[in-house]
């Protein structure tokens, strides 16, 4: 037989082997953390930093939700999607998402109030 560990032809014993195994790598974590950076008579401006954990992050997704009769009307520093109320926004990196742990990273957008200037909620999940 071939020993799983070394590669090499080995005579088989009687005893039951093992397959030793490897430890899967927990995808690291993120925060979402919302501010109002600019305000006008009409809209805001939002701005999202996204977190890295305490270990790397290859990739993230944060959600905003406004609240209706709100609209997201630019956005920059990422790509986003919309939910068909149009009030929930995903935004995934414009690049490769990848952040060191304890890294961060901002992306931004402009919200016609309406007349409701409740801030959005947000959220981020890793891939």
């Amino acid at each position: 037989m071939i020993s799983p560990s070394t590669g090499q032809a080995v005579a088989p014993s009687d005893s039951p082997t093992t397959t030793p195994t490897t430890p899967t790598t927990p995808t690291g974590s993120c925060t979402a953390t919302y501010r109002t950076s600019q305000q006008w008579g009409d809209r805001f401006n939002g701005e999202v930093t996204i977190q890295a954990g305490s270990t790397a992050i290859s990739g993230w997704t944060a959600t905003v939700t406004v609240t209706s009769p709100q609209k997201v009307s630019a956005t920059w520093n990422g790509t986003p999607s919309w939910d068909s109320s149009g009030n929930v926004m995903t935004m995934k990196p414009s690049g490769n998402g990848n952040l060191a742990a304890g890294a961060s990273t901002t992306f931004g957008f402009t919200v016609m109030a309406n007349g409701q200037w409740a801030a959005p909620t947000v959220s981020c999940r890793t891939p």
